[in-house]
C-alpha cells in the first residue's frame, strides 16, 4: 500500500473487518473467509470461545499490568503473534513483510509463509532471531535440507512445519464464489531455486518429522496438532514447540474447535514444551482465555488479511495494537497483573445463554 492510509475510525475489530469487506474484491474475501466444506468448523471455532466464559476475580491490585509473555525464549511484548499466511500479497503487496514489519513494531514475533512473496531473508531482517519460518513439505530430504539451511542463514528463530495439511481441503464458499488463488506452476519467487512437489505433504511422517528436528539447530514447531496424542508424538520425534490448529477451519469440516482441545493437550505436553494456539480468535478476551487454558500465545491469521487490506503495514499494527489494548483492560478487569496470573481458575465452561 503506498501513501499514508486512512486508518480513521478504526478503533475496534469490527471496525476493520468492516472496512475490508468494504475495500476488499468479494470473491477474494470470501476465498480468505471460508472454511472447508460447510464452514461448520470455521463456525465451531467462534462458537466453542463463546461457550468459554471468563471469570473475574476482584479485590486485586491491577495498578499496573504486564502482558509481556515469550514464546521459545524469544520476548513478546503482546502474546499474539501472526500466522503463517501465504496469500498475503493478495491483500498487500507488502505480502509477508509488511505483516513482520508490524509485529516487530510492535514487539512480538510472525510467522513466514514458505508460499510468501517477500523474500524471506528480508522478512527475517525486519527483526533478527524473532520471527519464525513455516514449511510446508515440498520436496525429499535433500529439498528440506536445502530449505533449512537457507532459513537458518537469514537468521529466523525456530521452524514451524504444518503438518495438518496432507491435501487441500474443498471449499464450498470459495468453489460457488469461483475465486481461486492461482500459484504459477514454478512456485512463489522464493521457491523458484527450491522447485517444488505438493505430493510430498501426503507423505510427511513421523519419521520425516525425526528427520527434520536431527537437520537443524533451530527449535521445530510442529503446527496442526489436534490431540494429546500427536502432541506427545511430536515432541518424541525431538520438536520443541506444538502449534495447537485446524488451519481456521480450512481442511477439515465438521472438526473440534482448538480452543475444546487445547486444555488436554497442554496437560499432556506437561511443561515439556510451549505451546501456541489459533482457531477463530479475534478479541482480545478470546486471547486471555487461551492464555487461561496454558496457551504461551494465540495465532492470528484471516486478521492479517484485513489489517494489511485496509492500510498495509499500519493497517495490521493497528489490528495488534487494538488486540494489545483489550487484552490489557481484560486483564485488569479479570484481577491479573501479568500473564502467569492468569489460571484455568479464570474460565469456566458454560451453554450460551437463549436469546431473548
Amino acid at each position: 500500500m503506498t501513501g499514508t492510509p486512512d486508518l480513521s475510525g478504526l478503533d475496534t475489530i469490527d471496525q476493520v473487518i468492516g472496512r475490508a469487506r468494504e475495500v476488499v474484491d468479494p470473491g477474494l474475501y470470501a476465498w480468505a473467509a471460508a472454511g472447508a466444506g460447510q464452514g461448520v468448523t470455521v463456525a465451531r471455532n467462534t462458537t466453542m470461545l463463546n461457550r468459554l466464559a471468563l471469570v473475574p476475580r476482584v479485590l486485586r491490585d491491577v495498578g499496573d499490568i504486564d502482558i509481556s509473555t515469550s514464546f521459545l525464549g524469544v520476548p513478546l511484548a503482546v502474546p499474539v503473534m501472526p500466522a503463517p499466511v501465504g496469500a498475503l500479497a493478495l491483500y498487500d503487496p507488502g505480502d509477508a513483510l509488511a505483516a513482520a514489519t508490524a509485529a516487530t513494531q510492535l514487539g512480538t514475533s510472525a510467522f513466514c509463509g514458505i508460499l510468501c512473496v517477500s523474500p524471506w531473508e528480508e522478512v527475517a531482517a525486519t527483526a533478527h532471531d524473532r520471527h519464525f519460518f513455516q514449511l510446508y513439505v515440498l520436496g525429499d530430504r535433500a529439498w528440506m535440507a536445502d530449505v533449512v539451511a537457507r532459513v537458518e542463514s537469514a537468521g529466523f528463530a525456530g521452524i514451524c512445519v504444518t503438518v495438518d495439511t496432507p491435501v487441500i481441503g474443498r471449499r464450498d464458499r470459495s468453489m460457488e464464489s469461483g475465486y481461486r488463488w492461482l500459484v504459477p506452476p514454478e512456485g512463489p519467487p522464493n521457491l523458484e531455486r527450491h522447485g517444488l512437489d505438493y505430493s510430498y505433504r501426503s507423505r510427511f511422517t513421523s519419521a520425516e518429522l525425526r528427520w527434520l528436528c536431527e537437520q537443524t539447530r533451530l527449535p521445530v514447531i510442529v503446527k496442526g496438532v489436534m490431540t494429546p496424542a500427536d502432541a506427545v508424538e511430536s515432541l518424541a520425534c525431538g520438536a520443541s514447540g506444538i502449534y495447537v490448529s485446524n488451519h481456521g477451519g480450512r481442511v477439515v469440516d465438521h472438526s473440534l474447535s482448538t480452543i475444546e482441545v487445547l486444555e488436554e493437550i497442554v496437560t499432556a505436553v506437561a511443561g515439556r514444551a510451549d505451546i501456541a494456539v489459533d482457531g477463530g480468535f479475534t478479541r482480545g478476551a478470546e486471547v486471555c482465555k487461551a492464555l487461561a487454558l496454558g496457551a504461551r500465545a494465540v495465532g492470528i491469521g484471516r486478521l492479517q488479511c484485513w489489517g494489511l487490506a485496509v492500510g498495509g503495514t499500519a493497517g495490521f499494527a493497528r489490528v495488534l495494537e487494538i488486540l494489545r489494548d483489550e487484552i490489557a483492560n481484560t486483564m485488569a478487569n479479570i484481577g491479573c497483573r501479568n500473564v502467569s496470573e492468569i489460571t484455568p481458575d479464570h474460565v469456566r465452561w458454560t451453554t450460551p445463554a437463549s436469546p431473548d
